[in-house]
């Protein structure tokens, strides 16, 4: 018999290896096909516009990899640059999707943390958008990282985006909860209100699985109706797993799309976003 919604035993079955309530939680969420319509009217945040911009010559015409294409928010920017690029997603349901609006990409179900398919050195962009990397363990990321520098060439771009340890937002919510918010627009509040109720529900259930280790944390933030557990990592921890796997940390870039020198303070910032180089 399964669990009851709420109790305390509801992913207790999991609990036997490193991350897998993290990989249970977010695994039922992002499977979803009820996400690919939201998915599909995202727009590009600032920081990845500038992204795009300043990044332009390495994706023209380069072989590109999308970890977590989803509904191809992403894919359709670096196809204007390159016919050469494959997206996998976990849901067969975002690749369908990406299969029927953007055939000139290669869409293949798959989980980033098994790219054995690709062999060494294939690619010479890889790219990671919408915090995909935060949906995994501290072991699993370690070990995508250094599964994506195997199959770039040397001096190939990593481009990706990750929850900031330092938002005072998330570390506040984790601590305390969901905050209600204003919102000026009518149906925005209306959404606001409608969250917040979400989260006070959930956020109970998913706070106990929270973690706060040296150089990482996992918390239970808003996404998607609070129900996901998602990675933080401070710049400085970031840049030293990139390093560690084999790459050349260039630039961080703030959710306003603009680089962060080594002093600036990031804390109004909930997500990051990473430039590397393959050595």
């Amino acid at each position: 018999m399964g669990a009851r919604r709420g109790d305390d035993t509801e992913f207790a079955w999991v609990n036997d290896r490193p991350g897998s309530v993290q990989d249970e939680v977010n695994r039922r969420v992002y499977s979803s096909p009820r996400l690919v319509r939201a998915y599909a009217r995202r727009k590009l945040s600032p920081a990845e516009r500038v992204v795009f911009e300043r990044y332009a010559d390495s994706f023209e015409g380069r072989r590109v990899l999308e970890l977590g294409c989803g509904a191809g928010r992403l894919t359709g920017h670096l196809l204007q640059a390159s016919r050469d690029v494959v997206g996998i997603d976990v849901s067969a349901a975002m690749v369908t999707y990406c299969r029927r609006n953007l055939p000139a990409g290669t869409f293949v179900v798959g989980d980033m943390r098994d790219l054995s398919g690709f062999a060494d050195g294939s690619f010479d962009v890889v790219v990671a958008g919408a915090n995909v990397l935060d949906a995994v363990s501290h072991e699993e990321r370690l070990a995508i990282l250094a599964a994506i520098r195997r199959v770039l060439r040397p001096g190939g771009l990593l481009y990706f985006s990750s929850h900031n340890r330092h938002s005072k937002q998330a570390l506040g919510e984790a601590r305390d909860g969901p905050r209600f918010r204003l919102a000026r627009n009518p149906y925005r509040q209306m959404r606001a209100a409608a969250n917040y109720v979400q989260g006070r529900l959930n956020h109970p259930r998913f706070a106990r699985y929270q973690r706060f280790e040296v150089d990482h944390a996992i918390l239970n933030d808003e996404a998607h109706g609070w129900r996901l557990l998602h990675y933080y990592v401070d710049r400085d921890a970031q840049a030293d797993q990139l390093a560690s796997c084999g790459f050349d940390p260039l630039e961080t870039i703030g959710g306003d799309g603009k680089t962060l020198g080594a002093r600036d303070d990031d804390a109004a910032f909930t997500e990051l976003h990473y430039i590397a180089r393959s050595r």
